[in-house]
């Protein structure tokens, strides 16, 4: 079967021109990541940390300043005449840095590192509020099918209350029998009542997140070939995939390089200093002047109380601590991933189970209702018997929502939801920042 991509450009175009069209879970999804606050807030922090790098830069670029001034300029020599003159003055100054024990150039890969941690950051970001999306979307899907056998519930305790009741009027059945069934006719409208309410909240969450109200939903169903024959296969491939090992592994990059250029200033920093300077009735002479300088400069800090071996030491321990958090995020990423899998497992083993169930009460029922022609059975043996048909076709319908949610988890924890769904993300957000 052909698959087709969706771009959240694509998706944003295509629901805001066909409204009354059904919507897919991918659909959901893209318009999710075009449009959710959150989403586009984790976007803007991004870009401002490419924008820091693209500062940090700018240090190992020429720097021309332009100094001009004019002023009153009075000079009283102990020998020589008193000159009183109008000051006027431009300079131009050209820098240049050389070398700073590479410093400006670690700044500039360590803010390359933040920023594609960051990155990073914004895909793990993208990834779970697709896996939000996900659960919302089966859950107000859901809501529809429990709706519906709430109403036929009803519908079927309506007709055999209509039953009994005639056949209690005629004295067939007993008055017991027609208050029992009015308890239970009761207790069918409020599953329906319920039924309602909870598509309601589900709605109202879908807008909340998606940021439009749900139509024409479609049970989803994971790609199953996406999904690891193994849990040893998914850990593999979460270490090599999921977005949360990025931003730990970018972290350690940029604590490395934080450290290195916290020790380049240990060295001296070397410069290029050209100034081409005009002058005009100045130092106490009438007349214009210029001065033109080109000087190799060199700084070099003798002391200053041991601050930047202290600072060093304090890098050093950053790059531990951040070794240890991405040790922390690979435990993390692995017992999300367990867990994951665990359910989907158990989720697979109950769906079975349940299914019997509802094959057997339906089997059941069947079977009442030929018995009840027969007068083998009575009309509120059968309704129990619907009952429980009912309440076996919502345990199923559960476990049948929450089959596909464990699986979606499990990509989720390999950090492949969205390849999986063939969701692609913003061309910018795939712009590996190199360093």
């Amino acid at each position: 079967m052909k698959r087709t991509h969706l771009t959240t450009l694509a998706c944003l175009v295509a629901l805001s021109s066909t409204p009354t069209l059904g919507q897919t879970l991918e659909q959901a999804i893209a318009i999710t990541l075009a449009s959710n606050p959150e989403i586009k807030a984790s976007f803007n922090e991004y870009q401002s940390y490419v924008e820091r790098s693209n500062i940090s830069r700018g240090d190992y670029l020429p720097n021309l300043d332009l100094d001009a001034g004019i002023g009153h300029e009075a000079i009283n020599p102990v020998n020589g005449n008193d000159t009183d003159l109008t000051r006027k003055e431009l300079t131009l100054r050209l820098t240049q840095l050389i070398w700073d024990g590479n410093q400006t150039i670690h700044d500039i890969d360590r803010t390359s590192a933040e920023a594609e941690s960051m990155r990073k950051q914004l895909i793990a970001d993208a990834q779970d509020k697709a896996l939000e999306v996900t659960e919302i979307y089966l859950d107000a899907t859901k809501a529809y099918e429990i709706l519906a056998l709430s109403e036929k519930n009803l519908a079927i305790h309506k007709e055999i209350y209509r039953n009994i009741k005639r056949r209690a009027d005629q004295g067939i059945d007993s008055t017991a029998d027609l208050t029992q069934i009015e308890t239970r006719l009761a207790k069918a409208h409020g599953n329906l009542l319920a039924a309602q309410n909870n598509m309601v909240d589900t709605h109202t969450q879908f807008t909340r997140i998606v940021g439009q109200s749900p139509m024409g939903l479609i049970f989803p169903r994971a790609d199953q070939k996406a999904i690891p024959l193994t849990l040893q296969d998914a850990i593999k491939l979460a270490t090599e995939k999921h977005p949360v090992l990025g931003v730990a592994k970018a972290d350690v990059d940029a604590a490395r390089l934080q450290y290195k250029q916290a020790k380049g200033k240990n060295y001296p920093t070397f410069s290029i200093d050209v100034a081409q300077s005009w002058y005009d009735d100045a130092d106490g002479i009438e007349g214009n002047s210029d001065e033109f300088t080109a000087m190799l400069r060199v700084s070099y800090n003798l002391l200053n109380g041991g601050s930047d071996m202290a600072q060093i030491d304090q890098m050093a321990y950053i790059l531990n601590q951040t070794k240890d958090l991405r040790a922390k995020a690979y435990r993390s990423v692995e017992e999300s991933l367990r867990l994951a899998w665990s359910a989907l497992d158990l989720t697979l083993q109950q769906k079975e189970f349940l299914a019997d169930q509802v094959d057997s009460a339906a089997k059941t029922v069947t079977g009442y209702e030929k018995q009840f022609l027969i007068g083998q059975r009575t009309l509120l043996d059968l309704l129990n018997m619907e009952n429980e048909l009912f309440e076996a076709r919502k345990d199923y319908t559960d476990a049948k929502y929450d089959e596909q949610l464990a699986k979606y988890r499990v990509l989720n924890s390999t950090g492949t939801l969205l390849e999986s769904l063939l969701v692609d993300m913003p061309e910018d957000w795939n712009d590996k920042v190199d360093y």
